[in-house]
Protein backbone atom coordinates (compact mmCIF):
# COMPACT_ATOMS: atom_id res chain seq x y z
CA UNK A 1 0.00 0.00 0.00
CA UNK A 2 1.34 3.61 -0.88
CA UNK A 3 -0.63 5.10 1.97
CA UNK A 4 1.82 8.08 2.10
CA UNK A 5 0.78 9.36 -1.34
CA UNK A 6 -2.65 8.27 -0.95
CA UNK A 7 -3.30 10.12 2.18
CA UNK A 8 -1.96 13.49 -0.06
CA UNK A 9 -4.86 12.79 -2.24
CA UNK A 10 -7.42 12.17 -0.02
CA UNK A 11 -6.54 14.07 3.56
CA UNK A 12 -8.92 11.71 6.04
CA UNK A 13 -11.78 9.86 4.50
CA UNK A 14 -13.83 11.55 7.29
CA UNK A 15 -17.36 13.30 7.17
CA UNK A 16 -19.02 11.09 4.60
CA UNK A 17 -22.73 10.63 4.50
CA UNK A 18 -24.43 8.51 2.38
CA UNK A 19 -27.52 9.03 0.97
CA UNK A 20 -26.81 12.41 0.54
CA UNK A 21 -22.08 18.51 -20.69
CA UNK A 22 -20.88 14.29 -20.08
CA UNK A 23 -17.59 13.12 -21.43
CA UNK A 24 -17.57 9.53 -23.51
CA UNK A 25 -17.15 6.97 -20.78
CA UNK A 26 -14.42 4.64 -20.90
CA UNK A 27 -13.85 0.96 -21.46
CA UNK A 28 -14.32 -1.40 -18.21
CA UNK A 29 -10.65 -0.99 -16.43
CA UNK A 30 -8.43 -4.24 -15.22
CA UNK A 31 -7.92 -3.19 -11.35
CA UNK A 32 -5.29 -4.69 -9.31
CA UNK A 33 -6.17 -5.27 -5.80
CA UNK A 34 -4.55 -5.41 -2.35
CA UNK A 35 -3.01 -8.74 -3.48
CA UNK A 36 -1.43 -7.09 -6.64
CA UNK A 37 -3.53 -9.63 -8.67
CA UNK A 38 -5.30 -8.62 -11.72
CA UNK A 39 -9.03 -8.49 -11.56
CA UNK A 40 -10.79 -9.12 -14.60
CA UNK A 41 -14.34 -8.60 -15.07
CA UNK A 42 -16.31 -11.53 -13.50
CA UNK A 43 -14.07 -13.46 -11.26
CA UNK A 44 -15.07 -16.23 -8.87
CA UNK A 45 -14.30 -15.90 -5.67
CA UNK A 46 -11.31 -18.38 -4.31
CA UNK A 47 -11.25 -16.88 -1.21
CA UNK A 48 -11.81 -18.92 2.15
CA UNK A 49 -15.48 -18.01 4.18
CA UNK A 50 -13.57 -16.41 6.87
CA UNK A 51 -11.68 -14.23 5.25
CA UNK A 52 -14.38 -12.41 3.45
CA UNK A 53 -16.04 -11.94 6.41
CA UNK A 54 -16.58 -8.12 7.77
CA UNK A 55 -16.23 -8.07 11.29
CA UNK A 56 -19.08 -6.20 13.37
CA UNK A 57 -17.74 -4.21 16.32
CA UNK A 58 -19.77 -1.73 18.75
CA UNK A 59 -22.85 -1.41 18.99
CA UNK A 60 -23.72 -4.33 16.46
CA UNK A 61 -27.20 -4.09 17.12
CA UNK A 62 -28.11 -1.30 15.48
CA UNK A 63 -26.97 -2.23 12.34
CA UNK A 64 -30.33 -3.72 10.94
CA UNK A 65 -27.94 -5.01 7.55
CA UNK A 66 -25.79 -7.87 6.90
CA UNK A 67 -22.68 -6.07 6.81
CA UNK A 68 -20.85 -8.73 5.03
CA UNK A 69 -23.44 -9.57 2.09
CA UNK A 70 -23.24 -5.59 1.57
CA UNK A 71 -19.94 -5.59 1.01
CA UNK A 72 -19.36 -8.49 -1.31
CA UNK A 73 -21.89 -7.47 -3.24
CA UNK A 74 -20.39 -3.91 -3.39
CA UNK A 75 -17.08 -6.21 -4.69
CA UNK A 76 -18.73 -7.58 -7.01
CA UNK A 77 -19.98 -4.04 -8.81
CA UNK A 78 -16.23 -3.05 -8.94
CA UNK A 79 -15.43 -6.85 -10.96
CA UNK A 80 -13.33 -7.61 -7.61
CA UNK A 81 -13.72 -11.00 -5.28
CA UNK A 82 -12.74 -11.35 -2.00
CA UNK A 83 -9.50 -12.51 -2.87
CA UNK A 84 -8.16 -9.35 -4.02
CA UNK A 85 -9.59 -7.04 -0.86
CA UNK A 86 -9.64 -7.30 2.75
CA UNK A 87 -12.65 -7.38 4.20
CA UNK A 88 -12.64 -4.18 6.74
CA UNK A 89 -13.76 -3.94 10.17
CA UNK A 90 -17.03 -2.35 10.68
CA UNK A 91 -17.65 -0.01 13.96
CA UNK A 92 -21.30 0.77 14.95
CA UNK A 93 -22.18 3.96 17.30
CA UNK A 94 -25.19 5.78 18.04
CA UNK A 95 -25.33 8.69 15.31
CA UNK A 96 -22.85 10.97 16.18
CA UNK A 97 -25.26 14.28 15.60
CA UNK A 98 -22.06 16.01 15.59
CA UNK A 99 -22.73 19.92 14.87
CA UNK A 100 -20.71 22.70 12.86
CA UNK A 101 -20.70 25.86 13.99
CA UNK A 102 -18.27 27.11 11.48
CA UNK A 103 -17.13 25.57 8.35
CA UNK A 104 -13.77 27.18 7.43
CA UNK A 105 -12.77 27.63 3.26
CA UNK A 106 -9.64 27.20 1.96
CA UNK A 107 -7.47 29.99 4.35
CA UNK A 108 -6.37 32.16 0.58
CA UNK A 109 -10.09 31.68 0.10
CA UNK A 110 -11.80 32.65 3.64
CA UNK A 111 -11.89 36.05 4.64
CA UNK A 112 -12.87 37.31 0.72
CA UNK A 113 -15.27 33.77 0.52
CA UNK A 114 -16.85 35.60 3.83
CA UNK A 115 -17.16 39.10 2.03
CA UNK A 116 -19.28 37.64 -1.17
CA UNK A 117 -21.24 35.30 0.54
CA UNK A 118 -19.78 32.02 0.77
CA UNK A 119 -20.00 32.09 4.49
CA UNK A 120 -22.97 34.04 4.64
CA UNK A 121 -25.51 33.07 7.49
CA UNK A 122 -22.71 31.26 9.74
CA UNK A 123 -24.31 32.17 13.07
CA UNK A 124 -26.49 28.84 12.16
CA UNK A 125 -25.56 25.52 13.68
CA UNK A 126 -24.89 22.41 11.08
CA UNK A 127 -25.72 19.25 12.48
CA UNK A 128 -24.54 16.38 10.20
CA UNK A 129 -27.88 14.04 9.57
CA UNK A 130 -27.72 9.81 9.98
CA UNK A 131 -26.94 7.51 8.97
CA UNK A 132 -23.20 9.02 8.58
CA UNK A 133 -19.72 7.32 8.33
CA UNK A 134 -16.04 7.64 7.37
CA UNK A 135 -13.11 5.22 7.31
CA UNK A 136 -9.89 5.08 8.98
CA UNK A 137 -7.19 3.36 6.85
CA UNK A 138 -5.12 0.78 7.84
CA UNK A 139 -2.54 3.38 9.15
CA UNK A 140 -5.22 4.80 11.81
CA UNK A 141 -6.16 1.47 13.18
CA UNK A 142 -5.02 -0.78 15.61
CA UNK A 143 -4.47 -3.57 13.25
CA UNK A 144 -3.72 -4.31 9.77
CA UNK A 145 -7.12 -3.31 8.03
CA UNK A 146 -9.56 -0.28 7.12
CA UNK A 147 -12.40 0.38 9.65
CA UNK A 148 -15.69 1.61 8.77
CA UNK A 149 -17.39 3.71 11.48
CA UNK A 150 -21.35 4.41 10.99
CA UNK A 151 -23.23 6.25 13.12
CA UNK A 152 -26.67 5.29 12.67
CA UNK A 153 -30.23 6.62 14.85
CA UNK A 154 -32.61 4.68 16.40
CA UNK A 155 -35.32 6.19 13.00
CA UNK A 156 -32.90 5.75 9.97
CA UNK A 157 -34.79 3.75 7.69
CA UNK A 158 -33.01 0.54 6.88
CA UNK A 159 -32.52 1.39 3.14
CA UNK A 160 -30.40 4.30 3.95
CA UNK A 161 -28.34 2.48 6.32
CA UNK A 162 -27.48 0.01 3.70
CA UNK A 163 -26.78 2.71 1.08
CA UNK A 164 -24.52 4.23 3.67
CA UNK A 165 -22.83 1.00 4.53
CA UNK A 166 -22.02 0.52 0.73
CA UNK A 167 -20.76 4.29 0.12
CA UNK A 168 -18.22 3.43 2.87
CA UNK A 169 -17.19 0.44 1.36
CA UNK A 170 -16.15 1.92 -1.70
CA UNK A 171 -13.90 4.05 -0.07
CA UNK A 172 -12.35 0.79 1.53
CA UNK A 173 -11.67 -0.57 -2.03
CA UNK A 174 -10.51 2.90 -3.04
CA UNK A 175 -7.96 2.73 -0.18
CA UNK A 176 -6.81 -0.81 -0.62
CA UNK A 177 -6.54 -0.88 -4.45
CA UNK A 178 -4.87 2.79 -4.63
CA UNK A 179 -7.76 3.65 -6.23
CA UNK A 180 -6.49 1.62 -9.53
CA UNK A 181 -3.35 3.72 -10.31
CA UNK A 182 -0.13 2.91 -10.82
CA UNK A 183 2.75 4.85 -9.12
CA UNK A 184 3.42 6.86 -11.80
CA UNK A 185 -0.73 7.33 -12.54
CA UNK A 186 -0.96 8.57 -8.83
CA UNK A 187 2.43 10.92 -9.49
CA UNK A 188 0.49 12.55 -12.23
CA UNK A 189 -2.51 12.85 -10.50
CA UNK A 190 -0.67 14.54 -7.42
CA UNK A 191 1.21 17.11 -10.19
CA UNK A 192 -1.86 18.07 -12.12
CA UNK A 193 -5.20 17.94 -9.50
CA UNK A 194 -5.54 19.69 -6.26
CA UNK A 195 -6.41 17.44 -2.71
CA UNK A 196 -10.18 18.98 -2.91
CA UNK A 197 -10.93 18.40 -6.64
CA UNK A 198 -9.45 14.57 -5.91
CA UNK A 199 -11.63 14.08 -2.91
CA UNK A 200 -14.90 15.42 -5.01
CA UNK A 201 -13.96 12.32 -7.40
CA UNK A 202 -13.30 9.99 -4.74
CA UNK A 203 -16.95 10.96 -2.78
CA UNK A 204 -18.60 11.00 -6.06
CA UNK A 205 -17.98 7.50 -7.07
CA UNK A 206 -18.87 6.39 -3.66
CA UNK A 207 -22.00 8.56 -4.61
CA UNK A 208 -22.09 6.79 -7.96
CA UNK A 209 -21.60 2.99 -6.80
CA UNK A 210 -24.16 3.65 -4.04
CA UNK A 211 -26.31 4.58 -6.54
CA UNK A 212 -26.14 1.44 -8.60
CA UNK A 213 -26.12 -0.87 -5.72
CA UNK A 214 -29.76 1.08 -4.54
CA UNK A 215 -30.99 0.66 -8.07
CA UNK A 216 -29.99 -2.93 -7.98
CA UNK A 217 -30.83 -4.12 -4.43
CA UNK A 218 -32.50 -1.41 -2.62
CA UNK A 219 -36.45 -0.48 -2.89
CA UNK A 220 -37.81 2.43 -1.56
CA UNK A 221 -35.00 4.86 -2.03
CA UNK A 222 -34.14 7.62 -4.52
CA UNK A 223 -30.43 8.59 -3.53
CA UNK A 224 -30.23 11.07 -6.42
CA UNK A 225 -33.73 13.11 -5.32
CA UNK A 226 -32.27 12.69 -2.08
CA UNK A 227 -28.94 14.41 -3.08
CA UNK A 228 -30.16 17.28 -4.75
CA UNK A 229 -32.51 18.23 -2.27
CA UNK A 230 -29.54 17.58 0.27
CA UNK A 231 -27.12 19.86 -2.04
CA UNK A 232 -30.29 22.62 -2.86
CA UNK A 233 -31.02 23.26 0.97
CA UNK A 234 -27.60 23.10 2.54
CA UNK A 235 -26.98 26.19 4.42
CA UNK A 236 -25.06 28.18 5.21
CA UNK A 237 -23.04 28.59 2.34
CA UNK A 238 -19.90 27.32 3.84
CA UNK A 239 -21.86 24.33 4.20
CA UNK A 240 -22.99 24.07 0.72
CA UNK A 241 -19.94 24.46 -0.60
CA UNK A 242 -18.52 21.43 1.25
CA UNK A 243 -21.37 19.23 0.09
CA UNK A 244 -20.80 20.07 -3.51
CA UNK A 245 -17.70 17.45 -3.38
CA UNK A 246 -20.88 15.08 -3.12
CA UNK A 247 -23.77 16.35 -5.08
CA UNK A 248 -20.75 17.54 -8.35
CA UNK A 249 -18.61 14.70 -7.34
CA UNK A 250 -21.68 12.33 -8.48
CA UNK A 251 -22.57 14.40 -11.25
CA UNK A 252 -18.99 14.04 -12.74
CA UNK A 253 -18.50 10.40 -12.40
CA UNK A 254 -22.05 9.42 -13.65
CA UNK A 255 -20.94 11.53 -16.73
CA UNK A 256 -18.06 9.79 -17.29
CA UNK A 257 -18.93 6.08 -16.06
CA UNK A 258 -21.36 3.68 -17.17
CA UNK A 259 -20.26 1.06 -14.67
CA UNK A 260 -18.16 0.71 -11.43
CA UNK A 261 -15.79 -1.27 -13.28
CA UNK A 262 -15.06 2.02 -15.12
CA UNK A 263 -14.37 4.05 -12.11
CA UNK A 264 -9.97 3.84 -12.51
CA UNK A 265 -10.30 5.74 -15.99
CA UNK A 266 -12.18 8.58 -13.88
CA UNK A 267 -9.41 8.49 -10.98
CA UNK A 268 -6.54 8.66 -13.67
CA UNK A 269 -7.86 11.24 -15.09
CA UNK A 270 -9.41 13.46 -12.56
CA UNK A 271 -11.21 17.14 -13.38
CA UNK A 272 -8.53 19.88 -13.20
CA UNK A 273 -10.72 23.30 -12.27
CA UNK A 274 -14.51 22.93 -10.63
CA UNK A 275 -16.03 23.88 -14.42
CA UNK A 276 -15.03 20.32 -15.11
CA UNK A 277 -16.45 19.05 -12.00
CA UNK A 278 -19.27 20.55 -12.26
CA UNK A 279 -20.22 19.44 -15.72
CA UNK A 280 -18.34 16.27 -15.86
CA UNK A 281 -15.46 17.01 -18.50
CA UNK A 282 -12.23 15.44 -18.77
CA UNK A 283 -9.13 17.58 -17.99
CA UNK A 284 -8.20 18.05 -21.33
CA UNK A 285 -12.27 19.07 -22.08
CA UNK A 286 -13.04 23.30 -21.54
CA UNK A 287 -9.23 24.33 -20.33
CA UNK A 288 -9.52 27.57 -18.79
CA UNK A 289 -9.11 30.77 -21.53
CA UNK A 290 -6.07 32.81 -21.43
CA UNK A 291 -6.27 35.64 -19.20
CA UNK A 292 -3.60 37.82 -17.44
CA UNK A 293 -3.77 40.34 -14.72
CA UNK A 294 -1.01 43.29 -14.30
CA UNK A 295 -1.19 44.98 -10.98
CA UNK A 296 1.32 47.15 -8.88
CA UNK A 297 3.40 45.47 -7.06
CA UNK A 298 1.42 46.10 -3.98
CA UNK A 299 -1.35 43.59 -5.53
CA UNK A 300 -0.87 39.46 -4.16
CA UNK A 301 -2.50 37.54 -6.65
CA UNK A 302 -4.63 34.72 -4.48
CA UNK A 303 -5.19 32.42 -7.36
CA UNK A 304 -8.24 30.96 -9.11
CA UNK A 305 -11.61 31.12 -7.23
CA UNK A 306 -12.95 29.25 -9.99
CA UNK A 307 -16.63 28.68 -11.22
CA UNK A 308 -18.29 25.98 -8.39
CA UNK A 309 -17.29 29.00 -5.85
CA UNK A 310 -18.71 31.64 -8.13
CA UNK A 311 -22.24 29.81 -8.19
CA UNK A 312 -22.38 28.94 -4.44
CA UNK A 313 -21.92 32.50 -3.68
CA UNK A 314 -24.53 33.76 -6.10
CA UNK A 315 -27.40 31.60 -4.55
CA UNK A 316 -26.95 33.69 -1.50
CA UNK A 317 -28.64 36.26 -3.17
CA UNK A 318 -30.31 34.56 -6.57
CA UNK A 319 -32.07 31.66 -6.65
CA UNK A 320 -30.39 28.35 -7.46
CA UNK A 321 -30.89 27.91 -11.15
CA UNK A 322 -30.75 31.42 -11.86
CA UNK A 323 -26.88 30.63 -9.65
CA UNK A 324 -26.24 27.94 -11.60
CA UNK A 325 -27.11 29.30 -14.86
CA UNK A 326 -24.92 32.51 -14.56
CA UNK A 327 -21.82 30.91 -13.54
CA UNK A 328 -21.61 28.51 -16.36
CA UNK A 329 -20.18 30.09 -18.81
CA UNK A 330 -16.89 31.10 -16.88
CA UNK A 331 -13.88 30.44 -18.32
CA UNK A 332 -11.41 31.78 -16.06
CA UNK A 333 -10.48 33.81 -12.70
CA UNK A 334 -7.77 35.39 -11.05
CA UNK A 335 -8.36 36.98 -7.27
CA UNK A 336 -6.04 39.87 -6.16
CA UNK A 337 -5.66 40.94 -2.60
CA UNK A 338 -3.64 44.00 -0.96
CA UNK A 339 -4.42 44.42 2.72
CA UNK A 340 -8.17 43.89 3.17
CA UNK A 341 -9.45 45.28 -0.32
CA UNK A 342 -9.93 42.67 -3.15
CA UNK A 343 -10.36 42.56 -7.32
CA UNK A 344 -11.57 39.44 -8.66
CA UNK A 345 -11.44 39.48 -12.48
CA UNK A 346 -13.35 37.09 -13.62
CA UNK A 347 -12.97 36.28 -17.70
CA UNK A 348 -16.43 34.42 -19.36
CA UNK A 349 -16.42 32.64 -22.64
CA UNK A 350 -18.61 35.10 -24.61
CA UNK A 351 -20.10 38.51 -24.26
CA UNK A 352 -23.72 36.62 -23.70
CA UNK A 353 -22.39 34.74 -20.54
CA UNK A 354 -20.40 38.07 -19.47
CA UNK A 355 -23.81 39.83 -19.13
CA UNK A 356 -26.29 37.22 -17.24
CA UNK A 357 -22.89 36.94 -14.64
CA UNK A 358 -23.24 40.35 -14.48
CA UNK A 359 -26.51 41.21 -14.33
CA UNK A 360 -26.18 37.97 -11.38
CA UNK A 361 -23.40 39.81 -9.54
CA UNK A 362 -25.15 43.40 -9.66
CA UNK A 363 -28.10 41.69 -7.77
CA UNK A 364 -25.73 39.59 -5.42
CA UNK A 365 -23.63 42.50 -4.45
CA UNK A 366 -26.16 44.90 -4.08
CA UNK A 367 -27.92 41.89 -1.54
CA UNK A 368 -24.99 41.95 0.41
CA UNK A 369 -24.25 45.21 0.70
CA UNK A 370 -27.94 46.13 2.03
CA UNK A 371 -27.58 43.44 4.91
CA UNK A 372 -28.45 45.00 7.77
CA UNK A 373 -27.10 41.64 10.34
CA UNK A 374 -24.13 40.37 8.44
CA UNK A 375 -22.33 37.66 10.09
CA UNK A 376 -18.77 38.41 10.68
CA UNK A 377 -19.00 40.74 7.75
CA UNK A 378 -18.35 44.85 7.94
CA UNK A 379 -21.01 46.50 7.79
CA UNK A 380 -19.36 49.47 5.74
CA UNK A 381 -17.81 47.20 3.05
CA UNK A 382 -17.94 48.39 -0.98
CA UNK A 383 -18.88 46.48 -3.65
CA UNK A 384 -18.46 47.49 -7.25
CA UNK A 385 -19.04 45.63 -10.54
CA UNK A 386 -17.09 46.35 -13.64
CA UNK A 387 -17.36 45.12 -17.11
CA UNK A 388 -13.95 45.46 -18.43
CA UNK A 389 -14.45 44.23 -21.59
CA UNK A 390 -17.46 42.09 -23.77
CA UNK A 391 -15.91 38.50 -21.92
CA UNK A 392 -14.46 39.80 -18.45
CA UNK A 393 -15.66 41.54 -15.22
CA UNK A 394 -14.11 42.65 -12.32
CA UNK A 395 -15.72 42.31 -8.90
CA UNK A 396 -14.15 45.31 -6.42
CA UNK A 397 -14.51 44.44 -2.42
CA UNK A 398 -13.03 46.31 0.29
CA UNK A 399 -13.10 49.91 2.09
CA UNK A 400 -15.19 52.52 -0.11
CA UNK A 401 -12.16 54.64 -1.48
CA UNK A 402 -10.26 52.02 -2.89
CA UNK A 403 -13.39 50.41 -4.39
CA UNK A 404 -14.47 53.66 -6.26
CA UNK A 405 -10.63 54.92 -7.18
CA UNK A 406 -9.35 51.50 -8.62
CA UNK A 407 -9.15 51.98 -12.24
CA UNK A 408 -9.45 48.17 -14.26
CA UNK A 409 -9.01 48.58 -17.90
CA UNK A 410 -8.50 45.89 -20.86
CA UNK A 411 -5.09 45.76 -23.36
CA UNK A 412 -5.69 42.70 -25.70
CA UNK A 413 -6.08 39.48 -23.69
CA UNK A 414 -4.15 41.37 -20.55
CA UNK A 415 -6.46 43.09 -17.78
CA UNK A 416 -4.94 45.97 -16.02
CA UNK A 417 -5.46 46.98 -12.31
CA UNK A 418 -4.08 50.00 -10.75
CA UNK A 419 -5.51 52.60 -9.06
CA UNK A 420 -2.81 56.27 -7.95
CA UNK A 421 -1.64 54.37 -4.44
CA UNK A 422 -0.90 51.03 -6.66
Amino acid sequence: MRYGALLALCVVLAGCGGSLGPGSAPADDVCRGATGAETPESVASTAPPDASRVEVRGDGDRLPVNATVVWLRVLDLHGLSPAEVPAPVVRVAPASEQTFSQTDLDGNMDRFGNLIGLNENQSRDVTLTSPDGYVAPPDFTDGNYSRVNVGIGGDDPVADVEATLAHEYVHVVQIETDFCLTDEELTQVQANVSPGMFAAVREGAAEYVADVYAERYLEGIDLRAERRAAYERARPNAWKLSRAGYYYGYRHVAARAESPRQLPAVYETPPETTEQLVHGLRPDEAPPVPLSVRAGEKWQSRGTVGELRLQVALTEGVAESSAAEAAAGWGNDTLLRRGDDYVWIVRMDDAANASDLETALESHVDGLAAATDPIGRPSDIAYRVVRVDEETLGLVVGESTTVESLRISAEGEAVNVSTEAA
